[in-house]
């Protein structure tokens, strides 16, 4: 496989998971086929879209190309018919989301590489690329997105790590190969199942003197106000 096979095999391997990740977030929330089906696209191609729209890049990803639309459809319809049969561990959303981040975040970064982008907005790329679906499947579905959970947990930081090893082992190199991109796609995800599994955060913003309030200490506060 060469290294624009790989790539394109790793993009629409991307959509596949995201586009099951939107298909999946719609338990419980009493959505038929349709809206499973446009909740998958959305969050497989949404990232990829504001990408290419801030690089102008033309035509973009999923209109230059509909088979990266069409795997999202079929993606998503499996995963619509597969859950009224299997019953799947709410981490397993979690798991996949990790893997469509990982995925998202280097192929953005790799894609601004190819533009001739500074690193800075090759950066930026990977992380737009790799929180932006999932950020609009997250606010469709009513839940609070990911990247902005009261928990701490690492999640862009994880895109933002990945992003940077491309970044400084690509000028290394004479150019990019599939092995830097796997690597780094490979810390992407390492970081993200760390945070889920081993609970690694990062640090809270507190004003000194101030303590912060637990969620359920909040929650109890307003119950109590008139």
């Amino acid at each position: 496989m060469t290294y624009l096979e790989f790539v394109y095999a790793a993009d629409l391997a991307g959509v596949a998971v995201f586009a099951t990740t939107g298909a999946l977030a719609a338990q419980g929330k009493r959505l038929d086929i349709l809206g499973v089906v446009v909740l998958g696209i959305v969050t497989a191609l949404g990232g990829g879209t504001l990408r290419d729209i801030t690089l102008n890049a033309h035509p973009v990803l999923w209109i230059g190309d509909t088979l990266y639309l069409w795997v999202a459809i079929l993606s998503a319809v499996v995963a619509f018919v597969l859950s009224r049969y299997i019953q799947y561990p709410r981490r397993m959303l979690l798991i996949l989301d990790a893997l469509g981040l990982s995925l998202f975040a280097i192929l953005g970064a790799q894609k601004a590489v190819a533009l001739g982008m500074p690193d800075v907005v090759v950066v930026m790329m990977a992380v737009i690329t790799g929180v932006a679906g999932g950020m609009i499947r997250d606010l469709l579905t009513g839940q609070v997105p990911l990247i902005l959970q009261w928990n701490g947990e690492m999640y862009a930081s994880c895109a933002l790590v990945g992003a940077l090893v491309y970044v400084v082992f690509s000028h290394v190199m004479t150019e990019p190969t599939r092995w830097l991109e796997l690597s780094a796609m490979t810390i992407v995800f390492v970081f993200r199942m760390a945070s889920i599994v081993a609970g690694l955060r990062l640090p809270e913003f507190i004003v000194a003197g101030h303590r912060l309030e637990s969620p359920e200490e909040a929650r109890n506060l307003e119950r109590k106000e008139p």
